[in-house]
């Protein structure tokens, strides 16, 4: 049986998130790492400055005459001059010396041919005589060399000395300071770099933990871990592409657990989860590793065979029924049961992946029907399909071009006998077939996709006409039953939000009717869209209660406002003592719950005065009124209106 795939590489997001840190990282060092050499050599060359200023205000100004800054020297002081600079500053690293009087005339220079010539730049000589000492780095036979402006201080006058320094020295005294500096800031970012690796392998570890928990809830059964209805669609999908290229069939299969429904009312909701997880292992084991097995809702499991024909199916299905004849043992007792499969192949029974479920669904109610075990699609046996698809394409248009119609059935306080919500029920006047009833239609919108649409159009209708009696001045509310496809569709809240905006109408102002066999479907998922659904504000309800599974346990569990009790228990409560003792028992735990009771079927004035005398809060049936289309229901609702003014309690 095909798992999911482990994904072992790191999501490219951290990936993006590693290369981006360590761009960054490096950037930042070069950026830090040039400002550092930058002020290294800086200071190097301002110490080189600063050396140029020792010279001229000790080593020359003891030795230099007033007369040396007022005219080229003469030979014999060029000579002493000579001497001089040789010993006391040419050995000091310094390449050339010049002597300036106040106006630029070069007056001496270690370079005698450079004497009797002009400064050009008279701004730096200016700036000496004032007393600042200016240093720029400049070029002296090609070689690079910082050259410095120093003020001259004799007796007698002023004059300005310029010190060329060779710039080999300085540059290696910035490198000294740079190189260790740099080398700290390198291991620095390695260790900081270092410390993130820890953190983004957990951030990569914690996010594909995530990826694997979302793709596990879309795509996979949380009770068995088995794929869903969704995965299974498209390895079905996948198995027809690969059939039609490659020339070979593939073959569908649905299983439905024979009896569940009883296991769940005799042993509890918890004993069945469990033994559906031991018939998934049990199948499990059966089914081969090419083989796709699924749960795709309740107690139904699907299994694709590709290739695979329908000899192969049938051997998988005989071979099924024999690993599930030994008894399973659950909460001590040892349970027997069967199942019943339908099969449809490719491309004998289907193209596509509906119609090859929707076959095999009809084979397996052929097999379930017949007490047979196994059953073979075939299209003599199923009567109503062709009228069943040309009904779907029909209920399409029908909903898109608004033909549908939305009754109301009231719903009536006991007490008081006023009017304070109503239950919208959706009916086809078809044009050429006639009146369609709701039980013929709306599994025809479940099985085509179409229920979705179908209860958005009722919603719709039923909030519209919600607004217009508030406008009339009935302040009701107004319930709309919901179905499998609708409690599995996780936009479905925000779509209700939308058409509450649209209408204006209270979200408390709408009940959702559910009923527990529809949260069997996928309860992890029903509970989420449910939970949405009541952090908005609207009000829920358990439809048929006291019918389905483990009734007690969702009213605990799910934010549940409202059960209905169903009328098969409420009409026959006055002959029947068990039906009312019922009835009061679910009337008393719904008030020690908080929970509001609404009893269905009331057909008789003697129902009615056994339900108020029981507590009940509000009752709903033949008795008060048929369903009805919104303008017939207009005079009803104000003579009720009335008649509650007048203090009568009654439904008619």
């Amino acid at each position: 049986m095909p798992r999911r795939p482990q994904n072992s590489d790191p999501p490219r997001l951290v990936l993006r998130f590693a290369v981006s840190i360590c761009i960054a990282l490096a950037l930042a060092a070069a950026a830090i790492l040039l400002v550092v050499r930058h002020f290294d050599t800086v200071q190097a060359e301002r110490a080189a400055t600063s050396e140029a200023r020792v010279i001229a205000s000790s080593v020359l100004r003891g030795s230099l005459r007033a007369s040396d800054f007022h005219r080229p020297v003469r030979a014999s002081r060029r000579a002493e001059l000579d001497e001089l600079f040789q010993h006391d500053v040419l050995s000091e690293g310094v390449l050339l010396v010049k002597l300036y009087a106040t106006n630029g005339l070069v007056t001496y220079s270690t370079d005698h041919r450079l004497i009797g010539s002009w400064e050009t730049n008279r701004g730096h000589i200016e700036e000496a005589l004032g007393g600042t000492v200016r240093g720029d780095v400049t070029k002296l036979s090609g070689e690079k060399t910082l050259r410095t402006y120093a003020p001259v201080s004799v007796r007698g006058g002023k004059g300005v000395v310029a010190l060329f320094q060779d710039y080999g020295p300085i540059a290696s005294a910035a490198q000294s300071t740079f190189v260790p500096v740099a080398g700290i800031f390198e291991v620095v970012l390695v260790l900081l770099f270092l410390m993130l690796v820890p953190i983004l392998r957990r951030v990569t570890q914690r996010i594909r933990r995530q990826m694997e928990e979302i793709e596990r809830r879309a795509l996979y059964d949380e009770l068995t871990d088995l794929p869903n209805r969704t995965l299974f669609g498209d390895r079905i999908e996948q198995a027809i592409a690969a059939a039609g290229q490659e020339s070979h069939s593939a073959a569908v299969m649905l299983l439905d657990v024979d009896g569940f429904r009883e296991v769940n009312d005799a042993l509890g909701h918890e004993t069945g989860d469990r033994l559906l997880q031991e018939v998934a292992g049990r199948l499990g084991e059966t089914v081969r590793s090419s083989e796709t097995l699924a749960r795709l809702g309740g107690d139904e499991f699907g299994i694709l065979l590709s290739p695979g024909s329908n000899e192969d199916a049938t051997a998988l299905a005989a071979r099924i029924h024999g690993v599930l004849e030994t008894p399973f043992s659950l909460s001590g007792f040892p349970l027997e049961i069967a199942v019943s499969v339908g099969i449809a192949s490719y491309p004998e029974h289907g193209e596509n992946v509906d119609t090859l479920l929707q076959h095999a669904d009809v084979a397996m109610y052929i097999a379930k029907d017949g007490h047979a075990g196994t059953a073979l699609y075939e299209s003599e046996q199923d009567t109503s399909d062709a009228a069943r698809l040309a009904l779907a394409g029909e209920l399409r248009g029908a909903i898109d071009n608004e033909e549908l119609v939305v009754h109301f059935q009231p719903k009536a306080e006991l007490e008081s006998g006023l009017i304070v919500g109503v239950e919208a029920l959706v009916r086809w006047q078809h044009p050429e077939r006639g009146f369609i009833p709701p039980n013929e239609f709306i599994p025809i919108a479940e099985r085509t996709g179409l229920i979705k649409p179908l209860s958005q159009y009722v919603v719709a209708s039923a909030l519209r006409q919600c607004g217009e009696w508030r406008t009339a001045g009935f302040d009701l509310h107004v319930a709309v039953n919901l179905t499998i496809p609708d409690l599995l569709d996780l936009e479905l809240p925000d779509r209700i939000g939308e058409l509450l905006a649209e209408t204006g109408v209270r979200p408390g102002q709408l009940e959702l009717e559910i009923t527990e066999t529809t949260i069997l479907a996928d309860p992890f998922r029903v509970r989420q869209v449910l939970n949405r659904l009541n952090e908005m504000g609207l009000r829920l309800a358990i439809d048929d209660f006291g019918t389905g599974y483990s009734s007690l346990a969702y009213l605990k569990n799910l934010p549940v406002h409202t059960i209905k009790i169903d009328r098969s228990f409420v009409m026959g409560m006055c002959e029947d003592a068990s039906d009312a003792t019922i009835v009061r028992s679910t009337i008393d735990l719904a008030r020690n719950l908080g929970l509001g009771v609404v009893a269905e079927g009331i057909e008789s004035q003697e129902v009615w005065d056994a339900l108020r005398a029981d507590g009940c809060s509000l009752a709903q049936g033949y008795f008060i009124s048929r369903p009805a289309s919104a303008e017939y229901l207009q005079p009803v609702l104000e003579e009720r209106a009335l008649r509650t003014r007048d203090g009568v309690a009654k439904a008619s």
